[in-house]
């Protein structure tokens, strides 16, 4: 989906729009990670079964698993996570540490400050029999073809990401963006914008989208 327009998208954009404070986690390249941990304790995602995971596909069709505000929280380091995002914003973000953490948007645990209030979560949650775009009879309605349409790669995904899911399964849809999203090599979770295993170095994958083009 991702049009040679949109991977000429340059760092420097991301970071200008999560100096405005309508910054989605995803704005910044994770290269973050490089000095962080590999997730481990009581909230470690190696430890989760599938049907645990199956909360991180959300409801538009984004893998939470594989957002730095979510890595990040695996185990919780609140202060950590927010002096990242300002050090790639280039500004101070006075809001409460709560913010920066997420344990993924269909999971009932804590929500990032985006996903709080998130246009698609909350149609959903007023919609019967829909947990997820993919189940809604208006799919796919201009709310969501436009949030699929900005300047975030892996926005750009969500239309066949849903449709697939509601071809495969969420289970099996599921399995594939778990694997998709860890390292073959060690089995690191990888963010949307690692590109290469922040534990092991292993170069990013093929079936993930390219990087925005840095300056």
């Amino acid at each position: 989906m991702t049009s040679s327009k949109k991977e000429n998208i340059t760092r420097r954009r991301f970071v200008k729009s999560a100096a405005g404070v309508t910054v989605c986690c995803a704005c910044f390249p994770s290269l973050v990670f490089a000095d962080s941990k590999t997730p481990s304790g009581d909230n470690n995602t190696e430890k989760m079964d599938l049907t645990d995971k199956e909360k991180l596909v959300a409801v538009c069709g984004t893998y939470c698993g594989a957002c730095p505000m979510y890595i990040n929280n695996q185990p919780m380091d609140k202060q950590k996570v927010k002096e990242m995002f300002e050090r790639y914003a280039g500004a101070p973000m006075n809001m409460d540490l709560d913010n920066f953490v997420c344990d993924g948007c269909l999971a009932g645990g804590h929500l990032a400050f985006h996903c709080k209030n998130c246009k698609m979560r909350l149609c959903a949650e007023e919609k019967q029999g829909v947990t997820r775009c993919s189940d809604c009879s208006d799919f796919p309605c201009d709310r969501l073809k436009a949030f699929t349409s900005d300047e975030k790669p892996h926005h750009h995904e969500l239309l066949d990401n849903l449709r697939n899911l509601k071809k495969r399964g969420i289970k099996d849809w599921t399995r594939y963006e778990d694997d998709r999203w860890t390292c073959p090599k060690c089995g690191t979770p990888l963010s949307w914008y690692d590109p290469a295993c922040s534990n092991c170095g292993t170069k990013r994958s093929e079936k993930l989208f390219p990087l925005p083009v840095n300056e």
